[in-house]
């Protein structure tokens, strides 16, 4: 919901200013859905207010829990007809992470990727993004009594293709008046946009940025990353050394492997050696997502294959995490969000 439209309104109707404080509340605070759930506003300013703003940007069209355990799904409603997917990953004990969707559709065609394979369609406005976390919000509280611990802006999209939307977004869940999610638990995930990094060191030093990376050679990234040729290796290695001098914060790398094409020693030994050209091994934790199944020629190497891999950057001297495919079974793992 625009509150600055919505405070324009209200004080034009001479309401008094305190009800858009409780409007907010009722919106940030306790994850109301619904005009209606706004309890502390008169009943014929609730009506009013209906006819006049939509409560919420998205609304909810299908819910899938993993029978696996750890992941919802949600696939959300948009006014102009399209959908976007968003998922909750219980990564912890009662922790819970959201991962948000910045764009219907993705401009940057990973081909490996369901959602880059759609296209762009458009961009999301800063509601529609920060309504995605209340709506899941609203579901975890009213399911479980939990809350969710942190944000990943790394669902349908490419976040730094749609900045200023991201950046709003962030802003809004940080805010102590609204959300209130402290900024080092908002994490965002580019394919490798430059001038969007260099931003973000800017705007938001102390957020968590991640790195699609995939491939630490130029053919290959190529193939598997096509913005890379917009941004090579050599400008990405740039503005990370960079980001990393002014912020130094831990970058996390994420790398999908995929057997037979970027899983071998060799490249192992070329990721270890592009890295050592951007910073030390400590200003990193490489994150190895074994690829789940969206169609086409790619295949997910044995788990021993992607043992050998972790280990081998380890001994490296890297921080190596094995990230788990939690809501495969829904469609709601890493690379499976498609939306419509």
């Amino acid at each position: 919901m625009d509150l600055k439209k919505l405070s324009s309104f209200l004080e034009k109707e001479g309401v008094p200013p305190f009800r858009l404080k409780q409007v907010r509340d009722a919106l940030y605070k306790s994850f109301a859905g619904s005009w209606d759930e706004v309890a502390a506003l008169p009943a014929p300013l609730r009506e009013k207010l209906k006819g006049e703003f939509r409560f919420r940007s998205v609304e909810p069209a299908e819910t899938q829990v993993s029978k696996k355990g750890g992941a919802v799904k949600f696939a959300f409603g948009l006014k102009d007809g399209h959908l976007i997917e968003t998922v909750l990953l219980n990564l912890l004990p009662e922790k819970w992470s959201l991962c948000v969707s910045t764009q219907v559709g993705c401009p940057v065609r990973c081909p490996f990727c369901a959602t880059g394979r759609k296209g762009l369609k458009r961009n999301l406005s800063q509601e529609e993004i920060t309504d995605q976390f209340l709506a899941a919000a609203a579901y975890l509280r009213k399911s479980s009594g939990q809350k969710i611990n942190s944000v990943i802006f790394m669902g349908m999209g490419e976040p730094f293709y749609n900045y200023d939307s991201v950046a709003e977004a962030i802003r809004a869940m940080s805010d102590p008046e609204r959300i209130g999610l402290g900024q080092r638990h908002i994490s965002v995930s580019t394919a490798g946009h430059v001038p969007g990094i260099r931003r973000f060191a800017k705007d938001f030093p102390q957020c968590n940025l991640a790195v699609s990376l995939h491939a630490s050679e130029d053919v290959l990234r190529n193939e598997l990353v096509p913005l890379n040729r917009q941004y090579p290796l050599s400008q990405l290695a740039k503005a990370l050394n960079d980001y990393i001098f002014s912020t130094r914060r831990r970058v996390f790398v994420e790398y999908v492997l995929l057997d037979g094409i970027n899983n071998s020693r060799s490249q192992a030994a070329k990721l270890n050696s592009w890295l050592r050209s951007v910073a030390a091994p400590k200003y990193f934790t490489v994150n190895l997502i074994p690829y789940n199944r969206t169609g086409g020629p790619y295949k997910a190497p044995a788990k021993d294959r992607v043992k050998v891999f972790a280990g081998l950057m380890e001994e490296f001297g890297f921080e190596v995490t094995v990230r788990k495919s939690l809501g495969d079974d829904i469609a709601g793992a890493c690379g499976q969000l498609a939306g419509k």
